[in-house]
């Protein structure tokens, strides 16, 4: 948005001095300019010796802003400002403080005698001062809030820094129940109770007290949901804590207050209770099971692919094992106190009787750690001939549609007795067993072998000196655990709402850690270009270590594509490309001198995208990867969808919004058609001067349109209609304007 431009500056041609304010710890100043101004009682002396120059631009590759500092030249004279003293005597070694105060600079037209009459273009503070004989060289940077700032900022006296975290986040519970994290096993069996939600983020382990951990959440308090997750990093999953000796479904459910912040609570030994598959294919024996892992494969229970099991009739044989399927356990730490396996299948058996009498059964076996642990069977007698329902621990079952069968049974007591722990191998077989009689005959089983689901609970081993001392190695060693808890609500701005989107976290770190407080609304926030309307980009991030909120800042800029700037006025702006512009001037050939037209450089166009998004909570990586591409681009440019010429990788910490694999309708739809919208192909840039007072106000990220009747050139034999521009960079000397334009 363009500076706030008096009515003074409404002349064509005006006579310009510049304004130089110098304040002081007593909030008066000390006024210099170029020749001698009187302006609301304030004197201005005639000072300035150089040609100072504002320099402002905005970089829409890192989504970045620069105002450069500005040296002023100035005669040593002495000046009446409460003593007769010399300008360097003023400015240091009294009693009143310039050194970090405010400086402004306006443009004073036509010897105008009110400054509101004047325009202001550049706020800033005086970060030196020098002399020699004859002159002081005083140094201004720009103010910014963030300057020096760190975050986060409150910590343990173990030094553990409390995090900050922004977005919605999810912990692993209960399919059916969100605040619950109890194991419910079915075909139905979700993410939640494989634990693979990874929508969560990093807490600091603070310190045990007795059989409790406690975990540090943030500073803020969370009332559901937060309990922390153990990272199983051979499971790739998240695990729910308790917060019990015993009871993996009890949970520390909401923060508490810990010194300067929250802190969440579970047990030392790590219990917690899951649903795993084996993780990795072994083979078969028998040739009755088709080779292949179609059993376990997908996260959650699939019943789409499967492995068949089919034979010829036969001849039943008490104590035969016609097949089995072997497969690798996972690796995961501590020691079950549950386990339990079931799996999923479809099919039937036939029996055909040859002689004797009394009953049989085909099992349905998991043979892991060498225990005969039924899931179920096929019952036969002398007039049984076909079976569909299968005898389970739970009652008979029909498998003529997918169906879960288990016997039911712990066997986690066979586990401890195993020397091969979670090294051992699963097996699921086929056993023929004669339960009573001399019957006998030929079957046929026919079934498909969706999942095998297993159930478990685990926690460390304290039961012995040796494992008591290794367990609590691991607990002392544990760094972090995560929360599924929300991140900040916002800091009362917007009445301590959720905080979803990556500007709004933005604008809360702003209003948090800075003076820029509550009080202030950003231009084109709600009205303007209206960014809070726009954009919509989901953010998970979080800060366990110290970064400079700058950094921060600029990150989520470079995620959300947008850029804040305090401009010369010192106001709030955000800057981004709405998906439709409202020019904020159009420029014509009696305002422009020195125009010079080009094109962007090819180097700079983006024909493709590999775009790493949704950080993982615990390794540092990304859980998505989207490639994307402009097949019209790519044309253009003569390149092959498979070069790596005008090829961009970009790594986002904040974003969660996936990004479409091709441009889409508008620039704000999603993070690769933004880009595209503006380094899809080569744009022209524009530089002039700017020769007419009343457009004095244009500043960066305002956007301009060039009259296409009123052009003494055309760009590249093109018109200018239907072409808009960004200002991305201006340069202000006395009595000149000198910016650059780039086609957006």
């Amino acid at each position: 948005m363009a500076l706030t431009l008096p009515s003074s500056f409404s002349n064509h041609i005006i006579k310009q001095n510049w304004l130089v304010q110098l304040y002081n710890s007593d909030s008066s100043f000390i006024g210099l300019s170029f020749y001698h101004a009187e302006l609301d009682s304030n004197n201005y002396y005639p000072l300035i010796n150089n040609q100072p120059n504002i320099r402002e631009s905005i970089n829409l590759q890192n989504q970045t802003s620069s105002t450069g500092n500005v040296s002023l030249t100035c005669s040593n004279d002495k000046i009446s400002k409460g003593s007769y003293l010399s300008l360097s005597e003023h400015l240091h070694g009294q009693s009143i403080k310039y050194l970090n105060r405010t400086v402004k600079i306006y443009i004073q037209p036509n010897d105008v005698t009110a400054i509101s009459d004047c325009l202001l273009i550049y706020t800033g503070k005086l970060v030196d001062i020098s002399h020699d004989l004859n002159q002081v060289y005083l140094t201004i940077t720009a103010k910014r809030p963030w300057d020096g700032v760190e975050i986060p900022q409150k910590k343990t006296s173990k030094n553990n820094y409390f995090p900050i975290a922004y977005g919605d986040y999810t912990p692993n519970a209960s399919t059916s129940n969100a605040d619950s994290v109890a194991i419910a096993v079915g075909t139905s069996a979700s993410s939640d109770e494989y634990r693979i939600r990874k929508t969560l983020y990093p807490i600091p382990v603070e310190e045990v007290q007795g059989n409790t951990v406690f975990s540090l959440t943030g500073d803020w308090s969370q009332s559901a949901k937060a309990w922390p997750h153990f990272y199983e990093k051979n499971l790739d999953k998240f695990l729910p804590l308790a917060n019990h000796a015993s009871t993996a479904t009890t949970v520390d459910s909401a923060n508490e207050t810990f010194g300067d912040g929250y802190a969440i609570r579970f047990h030392k030994n790590l219990l917690k209770t899951f649903l795993l598959k084996p993780s990795g294919y072994i083979g078969e024996t028998g040739g009755t099971f088709a080779d292949n892992a179609n059993a376990i494969d997908g996260t959650a229970v699939d019943t789409s692919t499967f492995t068949n099991f089919d034979d010829d009739p036969l001849n039943f044989s008490d104590g035969h094992i016609p097949g089995s399927i072997s497969y690798n356990l996972p690796q995961i730490s501590g020691i079950p106190t549950k386990l339990q396996f079931y799996i999923v299948i479809q099919g039937d058996c036939d029996f055909t009787k040859t002689a004797g009498s009394g009953d049989l059964n085909i099992e349905f076996q998991n043979f892991t750690f060498g225990n005969e642990d039924v899931l179920g069977h096929f019952p036969f007698t002398v007039t049984t001939s076909n079976a569909t329902v299968v005898t389970t621990g739970s009652g008979g079952v029909s498998i003529a549609s997918p169906a879960i069968i288990s016997g039911n049974n712990d066997i986690s007591s066979n586990y401890l007795n195993s020397s091969d722990g979670w090294g051992a191998d699963c097996v699921i077989r086929i056993k023929e067993d004669l339960e009573s009689g001399n019957l006998d005959g030929t079957y046929n089983l026919d079934f498909k072998l969706y999942d095998i689901i297993i159930e478990t609970s685990t926690k460390l081993d304290f039961s012995t000196p040796t494992t008591k001392s290794e367990s609590a190695k691991f607990i002392n060693d544990l760094e972090f655990v995560y929360s599924g808890g929300d991140g900040y609500p916002d800091n009362g701005w917007n009445s301590n709402s959720a905080i979803t989107e990556i500007h709004e976290a933005h604008r809360d770190l702003l209003h948090r850690f800075t003076s820029y407080d509550n009080s202030n609304t950003p231009v084109n926030w709600s009205s303007g270009t209206n960014i809070n309307s726009i954009k919509d980009w989901k953010i998970r991030y979080w800060l366990n270590k110290p970064r400079m909120l700058k950094d921060v800042l600029e990150e989520l800029q470079l995620n959300g594509q947008f850029i804040f700037r305090f401009n010369g006025q010192d106001e709030g702006v955000y800057v981004f490309i709405p998906d439709s512009i409202s020019t904020d001037h159009t420029l014509k050939t009696n305002d422009l001198e020195n125009i010079s037209i080009s094109l962007t450089p090819v180097s700079e166009i983006v024909a493709r995208m590999d775009i790493e998004l949704e950080k993982h909570p615990a390794t540092g990586g990304y859980l998505t990867e989207v490639s994307a591409s402009n097949s019209t681009t790519e044309s253009d440019l003569g390149i092959s969808s498979l070069a790596t010429e005008n090829k961009r990788t970009i790594r986002l910490d904040a974003l969660v919004s996936s990004p479409a694999t091709t441009p889409q309708s508008n620039p704000n739809d999603d993070f690769y058609t933004y880009v595209n919208n503006i380094y899809g192909e080569q744009k022209i840039e524009v530089e002039a001067n700017i020769i007419n007072p009343s457009l004095y106000g244009i500043d960066v990220g305002d956007f301009v349109a060039f009259d296409n009747n009123d052009m003494p050139i055309a760009p590249f034999g093109d018109a200018w209609t239907n072409k808009d521009f960004i200002v991305v960079e201006i340069s202000r000397t006395l009595g000149k304007l000198s910016c650059k334009f780039r086609e957006v």
